[in-house]
């Protein structure tokens, strides 16, 4: 990837673009920008990451072969609004990827996109918070898209695809300018989920399904139910319903 060629592709959109050939992580790229405050939106790629990372602290494999990106947000928003990020993310990462594939997207709550039942990328929503005024200064939203190479993963239970085992060809400066200009759209909506949320309920790969869930450290299983306004998951379980919101909660299909 090139700064020029995606400057290119965004032309027309307030966005600054750093492009780096490897680094330890964009959205730790990102954080680093941000200390010296950032009036607009900042867009930081890699072709590679040595300590790219997911949710939970988990490692996020990121081999050449894959886009790596993060974009960096102004945001002033309350806490509570800013909530709804990684939901509304999800889906405009579906819509960026679906603009220049012939692939149909999934979610799997709260941050994994699916395709052909296989995970094809992952978002890491992070703010930067102000707790006196309660408000999300900044929003720094990473994702990573297996293009090229499909990562083996040993810690874990689910099975990687790219988008090259699903036949697409893509140029990854076109792929990450078109998931640039979703997010933005999102951003500009002040990532307001109630606007994305019939589309999150339909891409769901998890409604209806049998789950298992793990909350402040307990396992239980459970049937994925509903999506609520807010973007929280309504699992019906041991004879009663649970609301999970994003916080310290991880979900897979049983």
């Amino acid at each position: 990837m090139t700064s020029e060629n995606l400057i290119t592709y965004l032309e027309g959109y307030d966005v600054e673009v750093i492009a780096k050939h490897e680094t330890v992580s964009t959205n730790t790229d990102a954080r680093e920008l941000i200390k010296n405050t950032i009036p607009h939106p900042a867009l930081i790629v890699a072709d590679q990451q040595s300590g790219g990372r997911g949710r939970q602290g988990k490692s996020f494999l990121s081999p050449v072969g894959g886009l790596y990106m993060t974009l960096a947000l102004p945001a002033n928003i309350p806490i509570e609004q800013a909530i709804g990020a990684t939901s509304c993310a999800a889906v405009a990462v579906c819509r960026g990827i679906e603009a220049v594939c012939d692939a149909k997207c999934g979610i799997k709550w709260i941050n994994d996109i699916y395709l052909g039942g296989k995970k094809l990328c992952g978002i890491l929503t992070e703010s930067v918070n102000d707790y006196e005024t309660m408000t999300s200064r900044y929003l720094i939203i990473g994702v990573g898209v297996n293009i090229d190479v499909t990562p083996t993963v040993t810690d874990s239970a689910v099975e990687a695809v790219s988008l090259n085992d699903c036949g697409c060809d893509v140029s990854k400066d076109i792929l990450c300018a078109g998931i640039t200009k979703e997010l933005l759209l999102a951003y500009e909506s002040g990532f307001d989920f109630s606007l994305y949320a019939e589309e999150y309920t339909r891409r769901s790969i998890l409604l209806g399904q049998e789950i298992i869930f793990t909350s402040k450290g307990i396992v239980k299983h459970g049937t994925a139910k509903s999506i609520t306004d807010r973007g929280a998951l309504v699992v019906q379980s041991e004879g009663k319903e649970i609301i999970l919101d994003s916080g310290e909660v991880s979900v897979r299909l049983n």
